[in-house]
């Protein structure tokens, strides 16, 4: 787990971060009507996680002592509760949903659509890609401090827990720090049945798959990388 790497990818994060807001902005003075006024606060909650596993980060580099091992928990625990706001992003498309008009087989073309699905993208995949990098540091912390099986049930248990948290979030309305300000709304919950279960269980399998895809084919690779100049050094 490399600080400088780290930087560079918190670089990249921003510029996307930096692109989607500009569309936002442009988007009155191109398209003539400004809207998703809501997506930059969004975004700003799934970088949240982000910026706690980074903290965790800098923490693992100092001498280990019980109040590193504390401030990992606490911080752990935070990150646990704001880390659902990422893959909640995804969710965001079917605000984006419309119709196309089709002349015959051929669909018509016009701006708007296509300017909105750049710009809900830039958002959504900034934000997933931010959530990806989190949980990458907290499993690599995890693996660190307690071992590679468990690091890999934490990645399993986290992405079902923010399912239903997804769910709760998109379709109950409810928020994260519902957990310290009105804990007893959370109750009625807690059980689920049906469609409801399958929802979390199939969004959550795919937020797993999709942090492997992203673990073998770029996280590991850089840490090869790593372990490799490390050696030649």
């Amino acid at each position: 787990m490399s600080i400088k790497f780290e930087i560079k990818r918190m670089i990249a994060l921003l510029l996307l971060a930096a692109f989607a807001y500009a569309l936002l902005l442009l988007r009155g003075n191109i398209l003539g009507v400004r809207a998703y006024s809501f997506m930059p606060w969004n975004l700003f909650l799934a970088l949240v996680p982000y910026g706690i596993s980074c903290i965790m980060l800098l923490i693992v580099n100092f001498k280990k002592s019980n109040q590193r091992t504390f401030g990992l928990i606490v911080l752990g625990v935070l990150w646990l509760l704001f880390f659902p706001n990422a893959p909640y992003l995804f969710t965001s498309y079917m605000i984006f949903a419309r119709i196309f008009e089709f002349e015959g087989e051929i669909i018509i073309f016009t701006l708007q659509p296509w300017y909105d699905f750049v710009l809900f993208t830039s958002f959504i995949w900034c934000g997933i890609l931010a959530g990806l990098a989190s949980l990458g540091i907290v499993h690599g912390i995890i693996e660190k401090q307690i071992g590679k099986i468990t690091g890999w049930v934490a990645v399993v248990t986290v992405n079902l827990l923010s399912s239903w948290a997804i769910y709760l979030g998109r379709f109950i309305r409810l928020n994260s720090w519902y957990v310290f300000t009105n804990p007893e709304v959370l109750l009625p919950y807690i059980w689920l049945c049906g469609e409801r279960v399958f929802f979390i269980f199939l969004f959550g399998i795919f937020m797993v798959l999709v942090y492997i895809v992203v673990y073998f084919f770029i996280g590991r690779e850089n840490s090869n990388r790593r372990e490799k100049k490390k050696d030649l050094e």
